[in-house]
């Protein structure tokens, strides 16, 4: 016979009702059974009566509740089991989307907002077989952390390595919009910030940045030049740069976060050009590799991010 040498013709004739007959096996039921072949018993028993007729050979015996394998039934099963389950599997796999492998860049909620999103686009078009997550904190803690493969946090600034480098030096001016700076003149004088509102952002002790305090400290020993009206909080500094583009008050602002309003002019230095300091300290925005065998797609974000963030 022509079949004989052919055996997938043959298997094909009985693939899908040899299939139904282990899920009939596996769960002794032809009702749940048919349940989760997505067919009515009656047609799901018919197709079993098909399929022992074929072989000329009885596989079930019905009972009262549910169905018990035959002698025939439990040798067919156990000729089919583990090669059809796992072919099975295999092509659950196959059909399966592959994973594509993610990056997490962890970084404070002010570089995340004001300048790691404008650019987010460009990075994931960049890298399309990646995926790209940004995780963000309002202080990033300074240990490993399993989530993230890098990190974007101020700290104090280090030797330079191929695991670490500065984005860019922590530099911070006094802005405000330019309608406030026309409604407070006071500006020009040589107390500058007595009795304005300035509007800082919330921290706890020992934050690594700088906070009004020890700004206005580096700024001059004077006591008038180390003053201040009113202060407004937020916990967020996006929420400090929108309140002082609104005209709330004065806000410290830092290069290379605000770099872009003050293109636009939504915000302009607050203190005249004799005072208008841009002090910078110790600290700044560093990137940092935090996988202790990174692959090349890891090297090339953080080499991407250093590339277009540095400077």
């Amino acid at each position: 016979m022509p079949d004989i040498d052919n055996p997938y013709g043959i298997f094909a004739r009985y693939s899908a009702d040899l299939s139904l007959f282990l899920l009939v096996a596996d769960c002794g039921q032809l009702s749940r059974a048919a349940e989760l072949a997505g067919l009515s018993q009656p047609r799901l028993s018919q197709r079993m009566k098909s399929l022992e007729e074929a072989l000329g050979k009885g596989l079930l015996r019905r009972e009262r509740r549910g169905v018990a394998l035959t002698r025939d039934g439990q040798a067919l099963r156990a000729a089919l089991a583990p090669h059809l389950g796992e072919a099975a599997a295999g092509f659950a796999r196959f059909q399966r989307p592959a994973r594509r492998r993610t990056v997490v860049i962890e970084t404070d909620l002010a570089f995340a907002s004001l300048r790691f999103l404008p650019v987010f686009p460009s990075l994931c078009a960049a890298f399309p077989e990646l995926g790209l997550s940004l995780l963000t904190r309002q202080l990033p803690e300074a240990g490993a952390d399993r989530e993230a493969d890098l990190r974007i946090r101020m700290e104090p600034r280090q030797e330079e390595s191929e695991r670490t480098c500065c984005l860019f030096p922590e530099r911070v001016m006094a802005v405000c919009s330019p309608g406030f700076l026309a409604a407070h003149p006071g500006l020009a004088r040589p107390d500058p910030l007595q009795g304005l509102p300035l509007i800082e952002l919330t921290s706890e002790h020992g934050a690594p940045w700088f906070t009004w305090s020890n700004w206005l400290e580096q700024l001059g020993p004077e006591p008038e030049v180390r003053g201040g009206g009113e202060r407004i909080s937020f916990n967020s500094y996006d929420h400090v740069i929108q309140a002082a583009e609104k005209g709330l008050g004065v806000a410290l602002g830092w290069r290379g976060l605000i770099d872009s309003r003050l293109e636009t002019g939504a915000l302009v230095p607050a203190l005249p050009a004799a005072a208008r300091a841009e002090i910078e300290s110790g600290h700044g925005y560093m990137l940092r590799m935090l996988a202790r065998q990174p692959g090349e797609e890891l090297r090339a974000v953080y080499a991407w991010i250093r590339d277009n963030f540095s400077g």
